[in-house]
């Protein structure tokens, strides 16, 4: 029985040592920036051993019915910017310096409106349309979900056994251009000419700005902030 008891009490010992030991290794964190550069985002972090770490982390921002009107179009939209972070981070020196690649899965979006200002006539791509014919636009923007992401950065924290660290982290992402569409509501006056000149004008539309933003597939990551090791 008391032999029973002691390899209990050591088992014990042994359990409660490795789960201390495990949770030094973890850290969690806030920071300011991402894809965005103005997100709010959290992570944690495990140290693998002196020079590897893995993190996952978040970032956000969002705006919602912002308003922008010209002579012809009245634009509202709300536009919500969304990324997980997957990384691996090595710290060749055991320090604070670390590489870091991995994965983000980018969930950002934008969902707009475009409606007539007034009764004013608009014009899309050379072609001029009577507001009473048409209600309004719908525009939506979105990214390829998976973009692979390389960087550098710091965590002041890695090497401590516990306590508070600064870090940051300057990167660039793979995403891919933005996907762009368009979707015309019209009047139920609306003849089919028009709809078809819309349409054929909407496409080129979208093909202009598709070809502009094909431009910018590689996207920076910055962002900076604070965790602590526990």
């Amino acid at each position: 029985m008391k032999k029973n008891i002691l390899v209990s009490v050591i088992l014990s010992t042994v359990l409660v040592s490795n789960a201390s030991a495990e949770a030094k290794n973890i850290s969690i964190g806030a920071s300011l920036g991402g894809i965005s550069a103005i997100g709010i985002g959290a992570n944690v972090k495990y140290k693998i051993d002196q020079k590897f770490g893995v993190r996952a982390g978040f970032d956000l921002f969002s705006v919602s019915d912002v308003d922008i009107e010209d002579e012809e179009l009245d634009y509202e939209f709300d536009a919500k910017i969304q990324d997980f972070t997957f990384l691996l981070d090595w710290h060749p020196w055991g320090g604070s310096f670390r590489t870091s690649a991995g994965i983000i899965i980018n969930n950002s979006e934008l969902d707009g409106k475009l409606t007539p200002s007034s009764n004013l006539d608009f014009e899309i791509q050379g072609y001029k349309f009577e507001a009473k014919d048409v209600g309004s636009i719908d525009t939506f923007a979105d990214f390829d979900p998976v973009a692979p992401y390389i960087g550098i950065g710091g965590d002041t924290s890695f090497a401590k056994d516990k306590g508070f660290g600064f870090t940051y982290d300057i990167g660039i992402i793979f995403q891919g251009s933005a996907k762009i569409d368009y979707t015309p509501h019209y009047t139920v006056a609306a003849p089919q000419t028009l709809k078809d000149n819309l349409n054929e004008r909407l496409e080129k539309e979208k093909k202009s700005l598709q070809d502009e933003l094909d431009k910018y597939e590689i996207l920076p990551y910055i962002a900076i902030g604070f965790n602590y090791k526990f």
